[in-house]
């Protein structure tokens, strides 16, 4: 969903990092132009490879370990922002490279936090499904029936399989 909200907040360029098919399809038809395969290199020199050294406006972190957030840091263009939704859940620290960071002087901002919720952002989302501004069929591989099978889909987030974005359950 950081592709399609991104291309909703009117980017012009979007590149998405990935490795799983089902992920890559589904960020191909939210609207990444590009997708980058951090299996094939460095996240950090194919992102700059494709924007001819320059970096990148924004980035938002929603997967990756704690080396992630360095990359975005080192990618990102003085001035840009760095929005990390994604949960850090091992290690002290996150490491904040001192040159990619300009010494604290590039003017890089770095954000985090959960979605917020409440009833007028809820409506407003939902509105966007229902006008048809945002598909969310390419999101929801796995489909059960019943509460019985809340523990199963849980389970599954767990293990990640590579067909895998999003269970429902459907009750």
């Amino acid at each position: 969903m950081a592709v399609a909200g991104s291309k909703l907040r009117g980017a012009g360029r979007i590149i998405g990092v990935g490795s799983r098919p089902t992920c890559v399809e589904a960020a191909k038809f939210y609207g990444a132009s590009d997708i980058v395969n951090y299996r094939n290199g460095d996240i950090v020199d194919q992102i700059m490879e494709l924007t001819s050294g320059k970096g990148v406006d924004r980035v938002i972190l929603a997967g990756g370990g704690v080396e992630t957030m360095a990359q975005a840091i080192t990618m990102v263009k003085p001035g840009g922002v760095v929005s990390n939704v994604n949960y850090h859940g091992k290690g002290e620290s996150l490491p904040i490279p001192r040159v990619a960071w300009g010494c604290g002087m590039a003017h890089k901002k770095i954000m985090g936090g959960l979605c917020p919720g409440g009833r007028l952002r809820m409506e407003m989302l939902i509105s966007m499904v229902l006008n048809k501004r945002v598909d969310l069929s390419k999101l929801v591989t796995h489909t059960y029936k019943g509460f019985e099978h809340i523990e199963e889909a849980l389970l599954i987030m767990k293990d990640k399989p590579k067909d895998l974005i999003k269970p429902v359950v459907i009750i």
